[in-house]
């Protein structure tokens, strides 16, 4: 005789780690070491109404979502939990989103002008004016991109200026 257990329907454990008006922060551990998953909940978070938009990072089990206030159907814990029941894209998906995406070079370049500031600094006592400046200029046209700067639409939001 062979005893079967009953299907438990498991619902992961959601902490939200930080809230402010437009974004929040959760931590997420069914995501942790699962980058198809992680993946999975990114692209379903942002279909929903509401959502500007949403990261989730598979080595610490973080997701981060900026959204509308107001504009939200249901509260963002209902959402991951919806999310989270989609389960993990396939691998054919998995590679076809990260082939698709774009990488971006002004977030390393930016770092490495910044360490090299640094080292010049400490080992020098001078800076190169030029190199700083070239720096910042990246820095501002990274954040004026639209899917770079999220927090701007929340802004302009809460200011009733349409973004849109």
């Amino acid at each position: 005789m062979q005893i079967t257990r009953p299907k438990v329907r498991f619902r992961p454990a959601l902490v939200l780690h930080s809230q402010v008006s437009g974004r929040e922060r959760w931590h997420v551990g069914a995501i942790e070491d699962r980058p198809r998953l992680a993946a999975a909940i990114e692209l379903v978070l942002r279909s929903e109404e509401g959502i500007l938009d949403a990261r989730a990072n598979p080595l610490t089990g973080r997701v981060l979502v900026y959204y509308r206030p107001g504009r939200l159907s249901e509260p963002i814990e209902t959402l991951l939990h919806r999310a989270l029941g989609f389960g993990a894209m396939s691998r054919e998906e998995f590679s076809g989103i990260q082939s698709s995406r774009p990488g971006n070079p002004f977030r390393h370049l930016l770092a490495a002008e910044i360490g090299c500031t640094a080292l010049k600094v400490i080992s020098l006592g001078g800076y190169c004016p030029l190199a700083l400046g070239a720096a910042v200029l990246l820095l501002f046209m990274h954040r004026r991109s639209e899917h770079g700067f999220p927090e701007a639409r929340i802004l302009l939001d809460a200011a009733g200026i349409e973004a849109d």
